[in-house]
This record gives C-alpha cells, sequence and structure tokens, in this order.
C-alpha cells in the first residue's frame, strides 16, 4: 500500500491543535520535529519550574506530521484538514494566518509500502521528564537507571506523547503531588501518559476517563503494556457522570474553558487536601484560570512553566 505523508509547520503552542486537526480525519500516526523538540528532550527541569532556556527563539516551528493511505478517500481527508486549519487559524490577523502571521501549509509526499509505521516513530526517543520520569516508546528497549519511573508509550492516534510542555508539566506536579498509595484521577486521559505515570510514581488506585473511544482504546493497551492494570483503570466518559470516589490528586490536561467547566464538579471527587493539576493553556490563558479556580475557593500552590504552557496546582482554600 501506498501511504500519504501529509505534514505542516507551525509555532509550537498551536502544533497540538494541528495533530488534533489530523486525528479527527484518521491519521494513522503523528509525529512533531524540530530544533525546538530536539533541545527539549536534552532539558532538566530546575527548582523554578521552568524546563527550557530564555534564549529559545520564540515562534520557532514545528512539523506536525501524520499518515493517511493514498486511496479513494485521500483527496475528502486532505480538503477536511485544510477547511480545519483555515477555521481554527483565522481571526488572529485574517486570512488564515496565526498570531505571528504564518499561514499554514500542508504539503503532502508519498512513502511506500509499510514504511510509513517506521517514519513516524523514528521521531519519537527516549524522553526523560522531570526529576524521574522517562517516557520510553514501546518499540524501543530501554534500560532504567536505579528510581526512574518509566512509561513504556505507544500514542497511536491519542493525544499525549509526553513531549508537549502540557504533559511534561503535569507530570513534574505529580512527582511532586503523588505519594505512595495516592488515588489519581486523570481527567481526558488520552494516550493514558498521566495515568501511567501516576502509578509509577506510586499511586495505588488511578483513574483515567475520556469521552473518546479512539483514546481509550489507546490507553487501554498502554496500560496493558506497562502491566498497570492492577492499579489503573480507563473508563469512557466524562467527569460528571462517569465518577463517584474519592481522589488525593486530580489531574486535567486539557482546554481552559473545559479546565473551568470542571471546577464545580471538583469538591465531589477531590478529597479533603487533595491537590488539583490541571493544564493545556498559554500564559495569555493562564489568568483566567487562576480567577476561576480562586473564585471556586482553591488557592494556587504551585505554577509551573514550559515555554508559554502553564500549569497550576492548587488545593482548597480551607485546607
Amino acid at each position: 500500500m501506498i501511504w500519504a505523508e501529509v505534514w505542516a509547520e507551525v509555532p509550537d503552542d498551536r502544533s497540538e491543535l494541528v495533530a488534533e486537526i489530523f486525528r479527527d480525519a484518521g491519521a494513522g500516526g503523528i509525529a512533531f520535529t524540530g530544533p525546538l523538540l530536539m533541545r527539549r528532550s536534552a532539558e532538566v527541569a530546575n527548582v523554578d519550574g521552568k524546563l527550557f532556556p530564555e534564549d529559545i527563539p520564540r515562534g520557532e516551528l514545528i512539523r506536525v506530521t501524520a499518515y493517511y493511505p493514498v486511496d479513494d478517500t485521500l483527496e475528502n481527508r486532505l480538503l477536511s484538514i485544510r477547511s480545519a486549519l483555515d477555521a481554527a487559524f483565522v481571526g488572529d490577523r485574517g486570512g488564515g494566518a496565526d498570531a505571528d502571521g504564518i499561514r499554514p501549509v500542508i504539503s503532502v509526499t508519498q512513502v511506500a509500502g509499510d514504511d510509513w509505521a517506521s517514519a513516524w516513530k523514528q521521531h519519537y526517543h527516549v524522553d526523560h521528564v522531570g526529576r524521574q520520569t522517562v517516557i520510553v516508546p514501546s518499540w524501543i528497549e530501554y534500560t532504567p537507571e536505579p528510581g526512574e519511573a518509566v512509561v513504556l508509550l505507544d500514542p497511536g492516534e491519542a493525544f499525549g506523547t509526553g513531549q508537549h510542555q502540557s504533559t511534561r508539566g503535569c507530570i513534574i506536579a505529580l512527582e511532586e503531588s503523588v505519594r505512595p498509595g495516592a488515588r489519581v484521577l486523570d481527567v481526558g486521559c488520552g494516550s493514558g501518559v498521566l495515568s501511567i505515570a501516576a502509578a509509577r510514581l506510586g499511586a495505588q488506585n488511578v483513574v483515567g476517563i475520556d469521552i473518546d473511544s479512539v483514546a481509550v482504546n489507546v490507553a487501554r493497551s498502554n496500560v496493558a503494556a506497562n502491566k498497570a492494570a492492577d492499579c489503573v483503570a480507563i473508563r469512557q466518559g466524562d467527569l460528571a457522570g462517569g465518577v463517584w470516589q474519592e481522589f488525593d490528586v486530580v489531574v486535567a490536561n486539557i482546554l481552559a474553558d473545559v479546565v473551568i467547566e470542571l471546577m464545580p464538579e471538583l469538591p465531589r471527587v477531590l478529597a479533603p487536601g487533595g491537590r488539583f493539576v490541571c493544564s493545556g493553556f498559554v500564559e495569555k490563558q493562564a489568568a483566567r484560570v487562576e480567577q476561576a479556580l480562586s473564585a471556586a475557593g482553591y488557592c494556587i500552590i504551585r505554577r509551573i512553566q514550559v515555554e508559554d504552557w502553564v500549569t497550576l496546582v492548587s488545593a482548597a482554600e480551607s485546607f
């Protein structure tokens, strides 16, 4: 079979948006590449919570690549992708350009046979996140060092590769928040990377939920690959109707508006003295989330910033 390699170069803070559009079109695999990601994988978090040097150029582009079969559906897939990109990028400067004046352009090349599988996988490498967590692609052999929390991951078609800044911020927060035997709820679990990381960090009871059936299937496969099914359960559904127990840590790596919408449900699922970890929003959106947390009775006890992306750790003010 012939496969189409479809890619676009966009600013880093738009890369997950483009990846989601590619996934919605049925991508068989997603890859992120660029000099920024190469530097990122070599950096280690410091005590201030900033992961990367200040001299990283803003606006540096990330290439997002997806793979589709070359068949009679490809033309319609490309049309839907271009339409979705135009809709997503309109508004900042008009005409489909983003905030830096860069119009996303779709490029297409062909990959013969089954080479597409190795083509997207070659962009993923062993990735050290925070002080002890290591994200290891499931197809790479890795011998862990003492004390490392290893997460084997095959992102497939779901969000959550471990490369994105919001995911990295959440992992750092989990390293600081999860205690041995903790109960952890992962809202919008995607590939299951945060659920598995929580288990590797000592959580005894982890529940990951997602409304997307594809994400649920990918997450369950990753949980099985990590032999973590004894303490990690993946469910399809949302927070309002799918969870009826308390947790010591609730983590939500989703959009700012969705994080805010979750807040009325927190008292029901967050145990007294528990921690709420939220991310998925950039610096300019963080103030709105912080205000909503304060209005809901939560105080921010930790703010982690990875480039423009912010992760907040909060607790009920009464504790």
